[in-house]
């Protein structure tokens, strides 16, 4: 087994895990229910952690993963939209603009 990914953010964790699965890649994640001693052992050792099953699989996975979190970080034009009233831009799966509450109509 590899470790692929750990993040204090468990929902992050469970995400990426589905997304290998639906990938065909064979994971489990560790150390998920260590939240509780947080305090007693360093922060991080109490982060769950992602590991593929297959050592072979390491690589593509990690690439995977590395994908997502940059298209995440950088959405593409046609992943945003700009409010008509105050010039805001945001990513589409937002309907309302955070600035001025006008709601987006595509």
């Amino acid at each position: 087994m590899k470790l692929i990914y750990t993040s204090e953010d468990r929902l992050m964790v469970y995400h990426f895990k589905n997304l290998l699965e639906q990938k065909g890649i064979e994971c489990v994640i560790k150390h998920d229910d260590l939240a509780s001693i947080a305090g007693q052992v360093p922060f991080m050792a109490t982060w769950p952690e992602l590991w593929v099953a297959d050592p072979d699989m390491e690589n593509w996975a990690k690439q995977i993963v590395r994908q997502h979190q940059a298209d995440a970080a950088d959405p593409g034009e046609d992943d945003i939209w700009v409010c008509e009233h105050c010039g805001e831009k945001h990513a589409k799966q937002f309907t309302e603009c955070w600035n001025c509450h006008k709601s987006f109509e595509a």
